[in-house]
């Protein structure tokens, strides 16, 4: 990967972070009574204040894709043989999705929170991992999920332990979408032929 194109994913990543996040506080602020007779002024204050979160929430989700790709690359080192990997990655994303039922279960969060955060995850994890394999090869499939459940839900700790649903939907789904924009990008990135990849190694095959 070059510094240009590195620079190029890092820019677009923080851009759709500062959009989606500017875009879903402002949808969900409008139900807000409290904000409906806010001044012009006062919106613009609040929209360039979530963009520079947004925008702080795409350089953390940069930080998180580099992290797995270096785990990635050691994990293939020590473990000799892909599948072994790719069955843990598998194993550690449905430990994932039970864990975020066990952190939002009777918790301050809304009781439904339990069972519907960590399904919409796994859709969600599963829509990205599709279009992966469709655009490269089936070994995509599990670490993808893997780094679209794993490491997002990794990145959202902070929010899960506010208890806060809309702290949490603030951060969740702007990482998710970095992530899943990142994990797109990674085989086009690397321009490696989809004909020549080698199923279930990592994300860009």
């Amino acid at each position: 990967m070059s510094l240009r194109k590195w620079m190029k994913l890092f820019g677009m990543t923080i851009l759709i972070g500062a959009i989606v996040t500017v875009v879903g506080s402002v949808c969900i602020q409008l139900f807000n009574p409290d904000f409906r007779n806010v001044e012009a002024s006062g919106w613009l204050s609040y929209v360039l204040m979530m963009a520079l979160i947004g925008m702080t929430f795409g350089a953390f989700a940069h930080m998180g894709f580099f992290a797995y790709m270096m785990l990635n690359y050691i994990a293939r080192s020590v473990i000799r043989r892909p599948y072994y990997w790719v069955a843990i990655q598998g194993f550690l994303a449905l430990f994932v999705l039970f864990e975020i039922a066990y952190w939002t279960y009777d918790s301050s969060f809304p009781a439904m929170t339990f069972w519907l955060t960590p399904l919409a995850l796994l859709a969600g994890s599963a829509l990205v991992a599709w279009i992966k394999v469709g655009q490269t090869s089936p070994g995509a499939w599990i670490p993808t999920l893997f780094f679209m459940i794993a490491i997002t839900t990794v990145e959202t700790i902070p929010a899960f332990r506010t208890g806060d649903i809309s702290s949490l939907l603030y951060q969740l789904i702007p990482l998710f979408v970095c992530n899943g924009y990142q994990i797109m990008q990674l085989h086009k990135i690397l321009g490696q032929p989809v004909e020549s990849q080698q199923p279930a190694v990592s994300p860009s095959k």
